[in-house]
């Protein structure tokens, strides 16, 4: 059974890129959004496998947030994918414990290794 993903872009061209690349590998796009209350919604909505998660988006909440919620009340794995790599925003991704943390632009290899690897 195809796992599914839910995307949560800001930059639409990234997230029509990943929603083109991730079929291609054999998993279901169910949606993309662009803030952290849409991520949150979404993904109580929809139950998806995994979450690709920007830490910078839209909306009050941000990927951190967002990410926040989504492992802990509702369980499900998320891989952080950033332009920003300092020492401050890596400790907080990594403290929420997501399957990975990617630095963007993302290697798409690495990418489906990951996902196949949930």
């Amino acid at each position: 059974m195809a796992r599914n993903v839910l995307i949560v872009e800001d930059e639409i061209i990234n997230a029509m890129a990943l929603a083109e690349a991730i079929p291609l590998w054999g998993y279901n796009v169910v949606g993309m959004v662009t803030s952290g209350e849409d991520a949150i919604g979404f993904a109580e909505s929809l139950k998806p496998d995994v979450v690709l998660m920007d830490i910078s988006i839209h909306g009050a909440i941000d990927g951190l947030g967002a990410a926040r919620e989504i492992i802990g009340r509702l369980g499900i794995p998320v891989v952080f994918m950033t332009g920003y790599d300092d020492e401050d925003t890596v400790m907080a991704a990594k403290a929420l414990q997501p399957v990975a943390f990617l630095v963007k632009p993302l290697d798409p290899t690495l990418l489906q290794e990951i996902l196949q690897g949930i």
